[in-house]
């Protein structure tokens, strides 16, 4: 499961982490509520993972999903995908998750491998959630072998967006 954690936070005194288990495993992590008031609103936050990839593989990985009431009937739904509308500008995926050994988030694209320390990531939310009581979701899966270290989320900015 993602903990708060004080090992390594990019900012003091903690960070959301994720540990890479050797299993294969489907976690998440779901914010509060989130009131979009911009067509322009943006995600920006601190990233740091070491998932497994071996090979050129992507093996394991996360990804950031929207449930939005008037998306896919508020199913989460990677904020990428055309019906969100959102994009991911700087710190985006970086691969895509193989198939061959039971990932829960095989051929999807995620942030995997290793960023090799915290970098910047911003996410356009997308024009698609504009006025709409969002929520956000980050999400690990994980295949059938073979641990990594995992991923770290940090300092969380919204622009056009506030937790009520």
């Amino acid at each position: 499961m993602w903990v708060t954690s004080t090992i390594s936070p990019d900012t003091a005194p903690n960070d959301a982490f994720i540990p890479d288990q050797d299993g294969i495993s489907d976690k998440y992590l779901d914010s509060r509520n989130i009131i979009v008031n911009s067509a322009a609103a943006t995600l920006s936050f601190r990233n740091n993972f070491n998932t497994e990839m071996s090979g050129g593989v992507f093996w394991d990985g996360y990804v950031l999903e929207v449930s939005s009431p008037n998306i896919n009937g508020g199913t989460f739904t990677d904020v990428t995908d055309p019906a969100v509308g959102g994009s991911i500008p700087t710190g985006g995926y970086t691969g895509e998750i193989d198939g061959t050994a039971e990932n829960p988030l095989a051929g999807r694209m995620a942030w995997s491998g290793n960023s090799g320390g915290y970098i910047n990531t911003v996410v356009n939310l997308g024009p698609n959630v504009n006025g709409q009581t969002i929520k956000l979701r980050f999400r690990m899966g994980t295949d059938e072998a073979v641990a990594a270290p995992g991923g770290r989320i940090d300092s969380l900015v919204f622009t056009g967006a506030s937790c009520p």
